[in-house]
């Protein structure tokens, strides 16, 4: 098991959803939620279930968000990624293990 677990086997508890900070960055910002989602021409249903961390960020959606909030789309990305890396290895740890390195 190489460099790509070393995201998750040190961590005790999930990365936090990227729609926690998007709140954070809401709240900061004294935005509400169907505001941003006009901002970001996306449904008020779509943004609600991002911030609860309902829905994953999409490339589509981190590309409105990177222009949106002017940090680029990669952010929103790689903290969607390292949840989903996360969930995947916590649910299928022992298949993974049996998988042979060529």
């Amino acid at each position: 098991m190489d460099n790509w677990q070393d995201i998750t086997n040190d961590r005790l508890i999930k990365p936090i959803h990227p729609g926690e900070v998007i709140a954070d960055i809401l709240d900061d910002l004294d935005i509400n939620t169907p505001k941003f989602a006009e901002i970001l021409g996306v449904s008020n249903k779509i943004t609600q279930e991002i911030i609860n961390g309902q829905r994953p960020i999409t490339v589509d959606i981190a590309i409105r968000l990177g222009k949106a909030l002017g940090n680029g789309p990669r952010l929103w990305l790689n903290l969607q990624q390292k949840v989903e890396l996360w969930d995947a290895l916590q649910s299928h740890k022992e298949e993974y293990e049996q998988v042979m390195t060529l």
